[in-house]
């Protein structure tokens, strides 16, 4: 019996390497496949048929793709394998302070519909019933089987069991939304902290293919950190790994949702930076930054933006103090953990290349100057998508294994399961 379960479990592990090298390769051969996993041509051909009868990988038609396929040796052309992209549907959810966004999409984490719904005073299970009425008209526009649903969550969330322990802002403790989904739709559920997922989506989804290592830090409605160590999304002994939003900065600062006095998000959020914002703008009313914000319909981060972009002096002002509380968490991350690769992510990000050298400016002041030298500090490449493709990328690596390594090219000795 033990055998057994050992021979399926290697089985599994090698078809999820299979599938998950494809999808980081985009297309390749059979024989490219077991070149670069070491697996034998046997099983690899198994594997791969076992692919093709579920649908999620797909041999490409090179005549009908316009591609021109080389012959090998003996005259034959390869028969290239892509991920079967459009076969299966996936849900996302991104719960937001002030939102809820759904998106469907494909096995490539493109987007195919999605929908946004203003959250307002909606809180507790009032907010829960919002979710999910957003996420039935989701399920009402799949064409495919859905493979399943991604959550991110904002606060502390237990991803083993699909939990969030506390999110102060809609007032939930310990609320099993992952239970609660998973029997309503009958579909496998997982959710995570939206930082987290953050991560995982520049890991999965981004144009590098070769990191280990990487850190993800989102400044917006709220202030986090995901990070991927080792190939693999670190969550902490008590699940809340990167929240970096609440270390105390100022202790003289304002009371924060935690409780605690003066932390990085009371400082640098979206909603931080609207009322520095106001306050500086009451002291110069003539202001380019005044106009901005009395022009729009309500207080908002776009609002300042504008006026920086304006070259407006105050905004200029806001965004250099901004620029030097995140410097103080990078460096954070880069004392602990010596992270070479890390991306700026949210809405603060909006404030472009300017506030990015700026933080990049400030960071030798805060960390030890040589491993600074050796990080690369970039604004992160999907935006506003960020969290979204998260959610999805936590569902494609529980689900399929898409994110359980890294494939390198092969050195030493064949893997133990080459050969069944």
């Amino acid at each position: 019996m033990h055998e057994k379960a050992t021979h399926q479990q290697t089985r599994t592990y090698n078809r999820q390497l299979v599938l998950r090298t494809i999808f980081d390769y985009g297309t390749l051969s059979r024989a490219d496949v077991a070149r670069l996993t070491q697996l034998t041509p046997v099983t690899v051909s198994e594997l791969v048929a076992e692919l093709l009868a579920d649908q999620l990988v797909s041999e490409l038609d090179l005549h009908a793709s316009g591609e021109l396929a080389l012959p090998t040796k003996r005259g034959r052309r390869p028969i290239l394998l892509q991920v079967a992209a459009a076969s299966r549907q996936l849900i996302a959810l991104r719960l937001a302070v002030h939102e809820f966004r759904a998106a469907l999409l494909d096995l490539n984490g493109e987007i195919l519909y999605s929908k946004s719904l203003a959250v307002g005073p909606a809180r507790g299970q009032e907010a829960v019933q919002q979710l999910t009425a957003l996420t039935d008209e989701l399920v009402a526009h799949a064409t495919q089987p859905i493979l399943g649903i991604g959550v991110a969550s904002p606060g502390i969330v237990d991803t083993q069991s699909g939990t969030v322990r506390r999110s102060v802002f809609f007032g939930w403790n310990n609320l099993p939304i992952g239970k609660l989904l998973h029997e309503r739709y009958q579909r496998p559920v997982h959710v995570a902290n939206a930082s987290q997922v953050a991560a995982l989506a520049e890991y999965l989804f981004g144009s590098n293919r070769t990191l280990r290592n990487l850190a993800v830090l989102r400044v917006g409605q709220d202030v986090g950190a995901g990070l991927i160590l080792d190939g693999q999304l670190f969550f902490g002994d008590g699940f809340g790994a990167g929240e970096i939003g609440h270390m105390v900065v100022d202790p003289q600062g304002e009371r924060c949702a935690c409780g605690n006095f003066g932390c990085l998000e009371t400082q640098v959020s979206s909603q931080a930076m609207v009322r520095q914002a106001q306050a500086l703008a009451a002291t110069a009313p003539d202001s380019q930054l005044a106009r901005a914000l009395a022009a729009a319909s309500s207080p908002a981060l776009e609002a300042v933006v504008e006026a920086f972009r304006a070259g407006d002096p105050l905004a200029a002002q806001l965004v250099q103090a901004n620029a030097r509380y995140v410097s103080q968490a990078v460096a954070a991350l880069v004392a602990l953990l010596n992270i070479q690769q890390i991306r700026l992510v949210g809405s603060i990000t909006q404030f472009g290349t300017a506030w990015l050298e700026a933080v990049r400016a400030a960071l030798p002041g805060t960390a030890i100057p040589d491993l600074v030298g050796q990080t690369t500090l970039e604004i992160a490449e999907h935006g506003s998508d960020a969290v979204i493709l998260g959610a999805a990328a936590l569902l494609l690596s529980r689900e399929l294994g898409l994110t359980l390594s890294r494939y390198q090219e092969p050195r030493g000795q064949p893997r133990g399961g080459g050969a069944h």
